[in-house]
């Protein structure tokens, strides 16, 4: 899979040209003996229906097409599979569905569809409501809205928001090499901190795959698979939006007659018998399942998750509050934070270009130099007598906005809250879980003193930006008996903490939510809508933080993420010259920690390398980057390995600009890249600038069509900046 991805991501005919943005929903409910439902979002079509019971898909496509009823007819004889999955107290409702009705409405803001049908089941007193989300484009959105229409708790224990058929290809085998799998499948490898966006390709054939998230939240991993048909050269991408434990399961097979299927299961996970308890009269909102299906390569796929996550996932930027450069005082006084100290960081970030300062971990609690241990403690320690105002307006003045760092799920041992309420703790089977580290989330008291902190907080240091960390990790999380149920409480603790920030962010329109967990131990699309911007992990060594940023950028779009520049993390200084680690942030969101003990110290020349980058941040790159399309022309690397380059390009949706990053990952390899621009237009010309040497060049773009741009870099650890400009 990766010498064909990296053909498929370098090859010259692959140059681009800008995505049809046409958008088109539609939704035709059928009713009588088999009721059903086709729903099309832009060319993708998925047609499901009741049959005995059974909610099951009957067909997608790609291209928009409908299928002949008449090619239909054969297939109520073959099983079908589930369309999505429910299980009360450990018995499958598939079989047991019964038909009540179903309407959809148009949506605003953004434009486009909701359907909604609702069943009932004839072996338990369940009702549910499916939900499925259409804006005209490749991707559907679908949850469950589960009600207990009975007069007793009741239990689920496992849920599949979407499931079921994905492909039934006929046919295939003329169109695949002798012996291969039909199907190929992408996942994250790794669920460990620093190790996101380690995409790995395994083939499906008469087997199934299961991958799971254990860590307590969506993990350094990411709930989401690629699954690749090379008989159709369809993609099918599903991705959970949820912040606690997951599985998720695909199926390949494939019979005699020259068929192959591949199914799928993707839902939350919990190591207790129940997921979520339900009183009488209770419905509850599962996690969303996001699901695209279109014929692309692998970066008009990405290209589409994009769009979709700008559009329809992520909150709109707040006006004049967009995509900052940000800077963060965990640099020299790591853990000796004063107001000085803090000043000292505001000047050199003000000094630099930075638009915004954050008072990073540090500033609370009883405890000098033990910000783990005073989690929970959300107010100014003795170091800072003054509190945190003067410091807030210092930054104003120097004209950044301002934000601050709370963890508020966590609660240290040092915490005056931890004495007050250790019922507060959350616990398993009756012993506190991750240190007695982690708050529990499932008693409301809990979540609505969370929540009522977090607004404390921005109103007393009237803050343009809240930066939330979360770097707990409870595996299996808490549990308690509940109704007669063993329940795991992480579904509950997700709940509110998505309840928790809907409702701050329409409390604080202004205010920019930033996400963290230990950097991008959180980056699900469930979180992710609640949030305007992330860090990925807080790892600023090369090549890792670029594999981090190449990879995750298969899902999340570059403006959004953070990296990381500064001298926090230990010999990062020696990851690389200036250019290439500056050239390394400028891809992304830059964060500065930590560039100079002082003003005075600061070395000159790298200051003025620092402030040139900042401004070629801002006036090129980043209004570039902003709506880009990603290009990856080094899509699948190694994450703990050696490998010789990472190739980034983004260019703007009209193909008038482009930015470029060339990076030398090690020795390994040739040390000449050809790089074909696969963003632009060749029927224009274009200004050529290259970083390292300053020198600027016309193209026209046929030339670089056919010949490319030979990058020489002999060093690992180099790095080249290409800006595209058309004439």
């Amino acid at each position: 899979m990766r010498e064909a991805l990296l053909l498929l991501a370098t090859g010259m005919v692959a140059f681009g040209a800008p995505a049809d943005a046409a958008k088109y929903t539609s939704a035709v409910i059928r009713a009588g003996a088999e009721p059903g439902i086709r729903f099309t979002s832009g060319l993708m079509v998925c047609d499901e229906a009741l049959r005995a019971g059974h909610w099951v898909n009957r067909y997608w496509l790609s291209t928009g097409l409908v299928k002949p009823e008449f090619h239909l007819a054969s297939q109520a004889q073959r099983s079908a599979l589930d369309s999505f999955e429910l299980a009360i107290e450990d018995q499958d409702l598939a079989g047991t569905w019964r038909w009540v009705s179903a309407s959809q409405k148009q949506l605003r803001q953004p434009d486009g569809l909701l359907v909604t049908f609702t069943l009932l089941s004839a072996a338990r007193p369940i009702k549910v409501t499916v939900q499925t989300r259409m804006t005209g484009g490749p991707v559907m959105v679908r949850w469950l809205e589960v009600t207990n229409t009975g007069d007793k708790p009741t239990a689920i224990t496992r849920v599949s928001p979407w499931s079921g058929m994905l492909w039934d290809t006929t046919q295939y085998r003329e169109r695949i090499v002798p012996g291969d799998a039909p199907f190929e499948l992408g996942y994250a490898e790794f669920q460990e901190w620093g190790h996101e966006g380690a995409w790995r390709f395994e083939p499906i054939a008469d087997s199934t795959k299961t991958v799971s998230g254990t860590r307590g939240k969506s993990g350094w991993g990411h709930p989401t698979f690629f699954a690749r048909n090379k008989a159709t050269g369809e993609w099918f991408v599903g991705s959970l939006g949820w912040s606690g434990n997951w599985s998720m399961s695909l199926t390949g097979t494939e019979a005699e007659q020259d068929r192959a299927r591949l199914s799928f299961r993707l839902g939350p996970a919990a190591a207790d018998p129940v997921l979520r308890v339900l009183a009488p009269g209770e419905t509850v909102k599962t996690a969303e399942t996001h699901l695209l299906l279109m014929n692309a390569d692998l970066d008009g796929v990405i290209q589409a998750l994009h769009e979709h996550v700008r559009r329809d996932v992520l909150p709109p930027p707040i006006p004049g509050r967009e995509y900052q450069v940000e800077s963060n005082h965990r640099g020299y006084i790591v853990d000796h934070e004063d107001e000085a100290g803090l000043k000292r960081e505001i000047d050199l970030a003000a000094d630099v270009g930075a638009e915004e300062f954050l008072i990073d971990a540090g500033w609370f609690g009883p405890e000098p130099n033990r910000w783990w241990q005073n989690a929970g403690d959300w107010y100014a320690g003795a170091w800072l007598p003054n509190d945190v105002t003067p410091v807030r307006e210092y930054a104003r003045k120097k004209g950044l906005l301002f934000g601050l760092w709370v963890e508020i799920e966590s609660v240290g041992s040092a915490a005056t809250l931890r004495k007050q309420h250790p019922d507060w703790v959350l616990t398993r089977n009756g012993q506190p879980v991750a240190g007695g580290r982690q708050l529990d989330f499932a008693k409301p008291e809990v979540a609505a003193w969370a929540e009522s902190e977090i607004a404390r907080l921005i109103r007393k240091y009237d803050l343009d930006m809240f930066r939330l960390d979360y770097n707990t990790t409870v595996e299996e999380g808490g549990n308690r008996l509940k109704d007669g149920f063993l329940e795991n409480t992480q579904w509950r603790h997700v709940e509110a903490l998505y309840a928790m920030f809907d409702r701050l962010r329409a409390q604080f329109p202004r205010v920019i939510f930033q996400n963290c967990a230990g950097g991008g131990g959180r980056l699900d699309l469930g979180i992710m809508s609640r949030f305007h911007n992330t860090e990925l992990s807080d790892w600023m060594r090369g090549p890792r933080s670029l594999k981090i940023l190449n990879g995750m950028t298969w899902i999340l779009p570059p403006e959004i993420l953070l990296r990381t520049f500064g001298t926090e993390v230990g010999e990062h200084a020696t990851d690389g010259d200036l250019d290439q680690q500056l050239r390394t942030i400028m891809l992304c969101r830059p964060i500065f920690r930590g560039l100079s003990p002082s003003i005075e110290e600061f070395n000159p020349i790298a200051r003025r390398k620092i402030q040139a980058a900042v401004e070629q941040f801002k006036t090129v790159v980043r209004p570039i980057m902003i709506g880009s399309r990603v290009y990856h022309h080094t899509p699948l690397l190694p994450m703990m390995e050696a490998s010789p380059w990472l190739v980034l390009e983004y260019a703007t949706p009209e193909s008038r600009r482009a930015v470029v990053g060339l990076f030398r990952t090690s020795q390994q390899g040739d040390s000449t890249f050809r790089f074909y621009p696969r963003g632009l237009d060749f029927a224009r010309s274009y200004k050529v600038q290259f970083g390292n040497s300053g020198q600027n060049v016309e193209i026209p773009g046929d030339r670089l069509l056919q010949n490319g741009i030979p990058i020489r870099i002999e060093n690992a650890m180099g790095s080249e900046l290409l800006i595209f400009e058309s004439k």
